[in-house]
């Protein structure tokens, strides 16, 4: 069994990798302010391309989108030209003009299934499943409905917050079809996304995440 990468960084002093980065399809969106040396050290990890984006002008990346393999959802907030950067990827894109606009902690999804915030319209939960094109259902986790903060799933495995109730973990690895196991990061953080990134060919996390932190999510991710 190959080894797949596992790194400890921060982004401006930051641990918290998961607010401004973004995994979708084979890239990696980092802000454009990013340093050379880090996004080069991301690339390599994650095997991934980088590319530099903005969204409803800031660095949020990781917080306003939201994505698969198969497409990118951006909220209605997004500004033209940074849609027209997206849609040079190459990727099927999708605007949601819907109430919640931080799609990245509303949305959570891997190439088989997407779990939203209940506060999602069916118009809403449609252009999901259009874009995406996986089963969409709505749901919270642990009674919190802004699912994409609470965890990290690719095609591989995934992580997710150890409040997770044993019913909803049984749920979650049926409707993603991978394991998926309960976990932290940055040393106790319970919002898992917000220091972990993650493809399917390696993962970084936050640099306060601690040996044993690791020791659960290089399992997670099948590492």
């Amino acid at each position: 069994m190959i080894n797949l990468p596992l790194i400890r960084t921060s982004i401006w002093g930051s641990p918290n990798l998961g607010i401004y980065l973004k995994v979708v399809g084979n890239y990696l969106l980092v802000p454009p302010n990013a340093k050379d040396k880090f996004v080069k050290e991301l690339e390599v990890a994650l095997n991934l391309k980088a590319v530099p984006a903005r969204i409803y002008d800031t660095n949020l990346l990781g917080v306003f989108i939201a994505g698969n393999e198969n497409g990118v959802i951006l909220p209605a907030v997004a500004g033209i030209e940074e849609i027209k950067a997206l849609e040079s990827l190459g990727m099927e894109l999708e605007i949601i003009n819907s109430k919640i606009t931080a799609l990245g902690n509303a949305i959570l999804a891997n190439s088989y299934g997407a779990l939203v915030h209940p506060g999602m319209s069916d118009e809403d939960i449609e252009l999901i499943r259009k874009t995406l094109k996986v089963p969409v259902v709505r749901g919270r986790i642990s009674g919190i409905p802004v699912v994409g903060s609470l965890s990290v799933i690719t095609d591989k495995g995934g992580i997710v917050t150890p409040s997770v109730s044993d019913e909803e973990l049984k749920n979650l690895r049926r409707h993603f079809s991978v394991e998926i196991y309960p976990g932290t990061v940055n040393d106790g953080v319970k919002f898992v996304k917000l220091g972990l990134v993650a493809s399917k060919e390696g993962v970084a996390v936050g640099a306060l995440t601690t040996p044993v932190e690791i020791d659960v999510i290089t399992q997670a991710f099948g590492l």
